[in-house]
């Protein structure tokens, strides 16, 4: 009941971001619950009960939830970035192409308006590469190189960002190396070494990459 918490609902949602990252999604929608009573009009909880329904392979209700938010007129990065998941899990719960390409074009739609978010960047890149599209993925991945650099960041995601652009540059043991030091500084995330490391596995799979490399990334994960 403190002021804190009760007069924003921004803590309880760093509490079920939290608790979605550590795979903990029924403990997530319980606080989801409690946040969007509060406050009915607030877009994060929302896009983090998307996210969960996500993450626990409820695609089509994560779908009905995101595009209405879309729909709407929601166009910011983490709506768009996690609505462009949801066509990937369909992807891949499919293998139909035209879910690929739909999860390309949103994410290549956020970074081009926000050029700066590294995340829709290095996946509108490595949707590109799982596409066919060497050259364009060549040159997204370029851009948000400048963004994030190509060493150890401040958190898990800039560094597995760090990581998938080397990985699609076909530097094996670089890439093998920053996922390690991802996983390290986040060890209880286990729903987004889950997220990183099935992208990981799809990229290795397109760029041919041998059992040995494949081998290499898929421990650091370990």
């Amino acid at each position: 009941d403190d002021m804190a918490w009760a007069g924003s609902p921004l803590l309880q949602c760093l509490v079920a971001e939290g608790l979605i990252a550590m795979k903990k999604i029924p403990e997530a929608v319980t606080v989801l619950d409690r946040v969007e009573a509060a406050f009915p009009k607030a877009l994060r909880p929302k896009q983090l009960r998307g996210l969960a329904l996500a993450r626990s392979g409820q695609t089509t209700k994560a779908q009905l939830l995101l595009g209405k938010l879309y729909a709407a007129g929601e166009i910011d990065p983490e709506t768009l970035g996690i609505l462009a998941r949801t066509w990937m899990d369909r992807y891949n719960q499919s293998g139909e192409q035209i879910f690929l390409l739909k999860s390309r074009d949103l994410y290549r739609q956020v970074f081009e308006a926000f050029p700066t978010d590294y995340y829709s960047g290095i996946n509108a890149a490595s949707k590109s590469l799982l596409a066919g599209e060497k050259e364009t993925a060549a040159q997204i991945a370029a851009r948000v190189q400048k963004v994030v650099g190509n060493t150890v960041g401040k958190d898990y995601w800039t560094t597995a960002t760090a990581a998938e652009l080397q990985l699609l540059q076909s530097k094996f043991s670089e890439a093998a190396a920053l996922y390690r030091a991802a996983v390290v500084m986040a060890p209880g995330d286990r729903g987004s070494h889950e997220s990183t490391r099935a992208q990981a596995k799809l990229l290795l799979q397109a760029l041919g990459a041998s059992e040995v490399q494949r081998a290499l990334i898929d421990a650091a994960f370990l």
